[in-house]
């Protein structure tokens, strides 16, 4: 067998992606097979997936990668001989080709990994493909018509498709290549302009000289700086006009169908359907929008989820359906359509709907008045709220919704859901365009800059003091469109909000959210631009309050909010008094230097500690943190582990070994899981060890309590 180290790195790049290919083509084929009524176009499509069985077979035979080229070889026997006689395939055998496909791909996933399959993989699938072939026409190449229940087998859902690359047309490349020549020519231009700056400098360096008379070149010069600005506001709108070509065609080349996410789902319909003794079909609407790869990528987990939860919960049984005098295959609808600046997707099913009373006692909560209903309804994305009142493989345990919403945010989307009036559910998502730049607007708070997706945002508008109100328990605040629920982002972040006292208006941005409109209090509006959207990794996934950072112009981290955790905590109740005044900051306030050698989480603590009352000052790194110390001193340090020059570890033993600092109390907040590095870290001087994959803020605060 062939070695990693034996294939040329582009060569395996190139077979592996054909691997992936081929095994969603195969299956696709399958499905399309299955589904089809016609035999000749069943037979049309078998020859289809014997072609394709045989071009891989080649390929991995030229490689020897004798894994996957020994499953192509056992399924082009099969469809060899089903083509011979004329014949279609029956369920069962489909079934096994799709196991095949299945196999093809896990060794596709092996080759991405820079492992090579072994010549034995899938070494199950081959056998049970073996015994067919063997058994040749006389076994399983009839089209049943009825066929037994099938043993309700657990459904795998592949969390993507996409590896990280991509196609790229060359009409498309020829455009950039066009669009980057133009940006090359303003090289020249702008050296031109710094010749002609340099020789006006000249100029006037002579005009100071003794004995010199500045009267005619004073005019040259000033003629000259007149040009030249003249040149340079031109120039200005050219490479403004070519930036913006180059930008949309690099957007455009970033670009697939929204078809691309759908890859799987009528697979899944298909495996569900079956396990649950249930006929559904699949229909997507809208799969030639053109989507921001990254969006493509991270929506088919949650699609999955969606269709899979329709199938398992949503679709009826085909007794109950034609009791109902409804057809008795289900049918789920994914459609993908444009609403101005942002992508809508909806995933819609014909079933039964969501079961009021059972969210209800689930929730605890009413079901009286339209407003209820929807509250209970969007109730179905906490965990632990399940749609289904038995457990099983499929359903019933209350996870899944709640995993989609988070990814939903993560995309700076929102989800809602609804009942469809003539039966069924309808999951509709909220998605921006492009996950690269956003448009923002820049507000403060508390003394801190935040941003807010201008997608989001209805209009900006002032609030008088006197328009604050309590609707049934929960604080609204009164605007020419009506009442609408608020929250202040200065006590929700826990900030000190820094607006005079005297005002008697309060800014405030009104946002669209699944619930509806809700203001957003702010200290001041700053501004509106198109900035970088960063994430804040992995680490500060779970820190639900931001969808993201970027850096402004000036250099400043500005975080950016998320809309949906905003729209939620405007729902909460909460005391009256807390609208217009907050619980001062104790006059004792100790001073925290936090060092982490990241921008995002250094800010990030910063706001929580400041927040909750302390003086924050920062560091990069643990030499430079020790020199703060020894500058300026400090009641508690906050470090991370992993950072350049010093690490956590070190700059704890040093701090240990000093004599001013010695009893200075250290909390490290790392990344590190392991139970050595907590022991190393502890016998190293900290007081505490905090995990960055388990960072709650309420936990933090408590232990710098405890610590101080």
């Amino acid at each position: 067998m062939i070695t990693p180290e034996e294939l040329d790195p582009g060569l395996l790049t190139m077979f592996t992606q054909e691997v992936r290919e081929r095994a969603s083509e195969m299956e696709n084929a399958v499905l399309a097979i299955e589904a089809s009524g016609d035999a000749d176009r069943k037979r049309h499509l078998q020859e289809q997936l014997l072609r394709v069985a045989h071009s891989l077979k080649g390929a991995a035979g030229l490689l020897q990668v004798r894994g996957v080229e020994t499953i192509c070889h056992w399924m082009e026997e099969i469809l060899s001989i089903a083509a011979n006689v004329g014949l279609v395939l029956e369920r069962s055998r489909l079934d096994l080709l799709l196991s095949a496909a299945d196999a093809i791909r896990d060794a596709a996933n092996l080759l991405e990994s820079g492992e090579i399959p072994s010549p034995a993989h899938g070494q199950d699938v081959v056998e049970k493909l073996k015994a067919v072939a063997t058994a040749g026409c006389d076994d399983g190449l009839k089209e049943a018509h009825h066929h037994p229940p099938m043993a309700e087998p657990g459904i795998a859902i592949r969390a993507t498709d996409t590896d990280g690359s991509m196609r790229v047309s060359a009409a498309r490349l020829d455009a950039l290549l066009y669009r980057s020549g133009e940006m090359l020519t303003f090289n020249a231009v702008m050296r031109r302009h710094a010749e002609q700056a340099s020789s006006l400098r000249e100029e006037a360096r002579k005009m100071r000289a003794p004995g010199s008379d500045p009267t005619g070149q004073v005019a040259s010069v000033e003629g000259g700086l007149r040009q030249l600005a003249a040149f340079l506001r031109q120039d200005v709108r050219l490479m403004q006009s070519a930036v913006t070509a180059l930008d949309e065609e690099i957007r455009l080349a970033r670009t697939q169908p929204f078809a691309e996410a759908c890859k799987g789902l009528g697979r899944i319909v298909r495996d569900v359907a079956a396990a649950s003794g249930k006929r559904a079909e699949l229909e997507i609407s809208g799969g030639e929008l053109e989507v921001d790869r990254s969006i493509v990528s991270a929506l088919q987990d949650s699609l999955r989820h969606l269709v899979r939860n329709a199938v398992a919960h949503g679709i009826q049984t085909p007794e109950e359906r034609r009791t109902a005098g409804r057809p008795e295959k289900g049918r789920i609808l994914v459609s993908a359509a444009m609403r101005g600046n942002r992508m809508e997707v909806r995933v819609e099913d014909d079933g039964r709907g969501l079961n009021l009373a059972l969210l209800s006692a689930a929730t605890g909560e009413s079901t009286h008045g339209k407003q209820a209903e929807e509250d209970i309804l969007r109730r179905v994305f906490e965990p632990g709220v399940s749609t289904s009142a038995t457990v099983t493989s499929l359903s019933g345990r209350g996870i899944g919704l709640d995993i989609v919403k988070r990814n939903v945010e993560k995309l700076r989307g929102a989800i809602d859901v609804s009942q469809v009036p003539t039966g069924g559910a309808a999951f509709t998502l909220t998605l921006p365009l492009t996950l690269a730049t956003v448009r923002v607007l820049e507000v403060l708070a508390g003394g801190h800059v935040f941003t807010i997706d201008t997608t989001s945002v209805q209009r900006v508008i002032r609030i008088d003091r006197g328009d604050f109100t309590l609707i049934e328990g929960r604080n609204f605040v009164r605007t020419p469109a009506g009442p609408m629920p608020f929250v202040d982002v200065s006590l929700w972040l826990r900030l000190q909000p820094n607006r005079s006292p005297a005002s008697e208006t309060t800014p405030a941005v009104v946002v669209d959210s699944p619930s509806g409109s809700t203001a957003v209090l702010v200290d001041e509006i700053t501004g509106e631009q198109e900035l970088l959207a960063r994430s804040l990794g992995p680490r500060l996934a779970n820190v639900r309050r931001y969808s993201g950072g970027m850096v402004l112009p000036d250099g400043r981290i500005a975080l950016l909010l998320n809309v949906a955790a905003l729209a939620e905590a405007a729902a909460e109740v909460r005391p009256r008094n807390e609208v217009v005044a907050r619980r001062s900051v104790a006059a004792a306030r100790r001073k925290v230097l936090v060092v982490d050698d990241s921008k995002y989480v250094r800010t990030l603590v910063k706001l929580i500690l400041e927040g909750a009352g302390y003086d924050v000052t920062m560091a990069t790194d643990g030499t430079e943190a020790l020199k703060q110390l020894r500058d300026h001193g400090a009641d508690v340090v906050v470090a991370d582990v992993d950072m350049p020059s010093m690490n956590g570890f070190e700059l704890t033993r040093a701090i240990r070994q000093s004599d001013r600092f010695t009893g200075t109390p250290v909390v490290l907040v790392t990344g590190r899981e392991s139970l050595e590095d907590k022991v190393k870290g502890l016998r190293a001087g900290a007081n505490a060890y905090l995990r960055k994959d388990q960072f709650d803020a309420h936990d933090f605060l408590e232990t710098m309590r405890q610590v101080v």
